[in-house]
Parts: structure tokens; sequence; C-alpha cells
């Protein structure tokens, strides 16, 4: 048997205690509600505003003209919602998205229905960066991405 003083005692606990929340801060989801990023601003400063984020519990939408990189979100293992990529005029590829496995509902890059607006990404080439992603759990739908001429990495 372990016979330790109470100072030790305690230093001991206090180690494990720290150990345990450290190691849920390594994975942590977040965002039940989802997000919306319409900025380059507001993916380039995600991971500061949402520390130990990987994982979004609700839909993300990528939406906006001034978007060029997807950078910010590259410690994004997991989307539980849908994940919408439309209506970007200056994103060429989906770069930082690397380390996305999972989405769990329709996955929707750029489309065009007869009564909506025109919501593709017209520079759009490359979808490689989905290339570790193994699961969708609803529809995928690509169209309106004019420039898309490949589906390597889906």
């Amino acid at each position: 048997m372990l016979n330790l003083k109470p100072n030790a005692m305690k230093k001991l606990l206090f180690t494990i205690i720290v150990c345990l929340f450290s190691l849920s801060l390594l994975s942590q989801s977040c965002l039940p509600e989802g997000i919306e990023f319409t900025t380059q601003e507001q993916i380039d400063n995600f991971q500061a505003e949402n520390p130990g984020c990987t994982e979004i519990e609700g839909d993300v939408t990528i939406e906006g003209n001034g978007i060029t990189n997807l950078n910010g979100l590259n410690v994004l293992t997991f989307i539980g919602g849908g994940f919408s990529i439309i209506g970007n005029d200056s994103l060429t590829n989906l770069s930082g998205l690397e380390g996305l496995t999972s989405i769990g509902g329709n996955l929707i890059i750029g489309y065009l229905e007869p009564w909506t607006f025109d919501k593709g990404n017209p520079l759009l080439q490359s979808i490689a960066g989905l290339g570790n992603l193994t699961t969708i759990g609803g529809n995928l739908k690509i169209g309106n991405n004019d420039s898309l001429t490949s589906l390597t990495g889906l």
C-alpha cells in the first residue's frame, strides 16, 4: 500500500485533475448552434476565438465574396450538422479542410436551384482538401462551380 504524506497526496491529486482537464481540451466539441463564416477574417480568427474546438456540433456555412482560403479551419475534424460552401467568388480550393473526416448532415459545394439565387463558387478548381473525408451523413450536392473539372478528393 502506498503511504503518502498529506502534501504529497494533494500534489498527486492536483496533477491527476490537471491532466484529465487537459485531455478534455485536446478534442473539444463546440458551437452547437453552428457557425456561418462570411469573411476571411472570421476564418483566420476561428482558432483564437474557439480554442481547442475541433468538432462543430451544428451546421457550418462558408459564404462570402472575400474568402480566399480556409487555412484557419485546419483543426476541424468533425461537423455534426450540414456543411455548405456556397457563394464564394474568390475561393479556388478547399485547402485547410484536410483534417475533416466526418460530416453529419449534407455536404453542399455550390448550387443553383430554380427558386434561389446563384450560390456557386465560380473560381473553385479543386476539392482535394476534402481528401480525408470518410463520412457524409446526408446528401452530397455539387453544382455551379464553373472552374471545377475534377472530383479528386472525394
